[in-house]
């Protein structure tokens, strides 16, 4: 009657070691794993042409507004390994301007060929539910 509770033992045993040996170590996950959870990502990939550098101008003169939102910039615009890793993640060939907002759960939120008005951004991610949450417990912590 041991035997079999055994070989039970040493079966789960041998699914929980390879289990863990291949969860993904953080070098080989994706580069916006990183910031789950605490940081929303505007990613640019493309070449570093006009609309990459209007979407960069766009992103540091509304600084404030996106660090109120824990926005983060993130760009694919060169041929470094980090940027084909984003590009890879995102799942664009880098030829084009696109630019993609990452929620804090790892979902694009929204993605454009275009740039994105600071005003858009905003009126998006202030319209998702985690940050609604974020801003009622931002007032709450006020009001005390």
């Amino acid at each position: 009657m041991r035997r079999p509770l055994l070989t039970t033992a040493i079966r789960l045993g041998a699914i929980a070691l390879l289990g863990a040996i291949t969860l993904p170590t953080p070098s080989s996950a994706s580069p916006l794993a990183l910031y789950r959870w605490t940081h929303r990502i505007l990613v640019v990939t493309g070449p570093d042409d006009a609309a990459a550098q209007q979407q960069r101008r766009i992103f540091h003169a509304a600084k404030a507004g996106m660090s109120e939102r824990q926005i983060i910039l993130r760009e694919a615009v060169d041929d470094s390994a980090l940027s084909r890793e984003l590009r890879s993640a995102l799942g664009t060939d880098g030829r084009r301007f696109k630019v993609t907002l990452i929620g804090k759960d790892g979902h694009a939120a929204l993605a454009s060929e275009t740039p994105i008005s600071a005003d858009d951004l905003f009126k998006r991610v202030d319209a998702m539910p985690m940050r609604q949450d974020e801003m009622r417990r931002a007032r709450s912590e006020k009001s005390r």
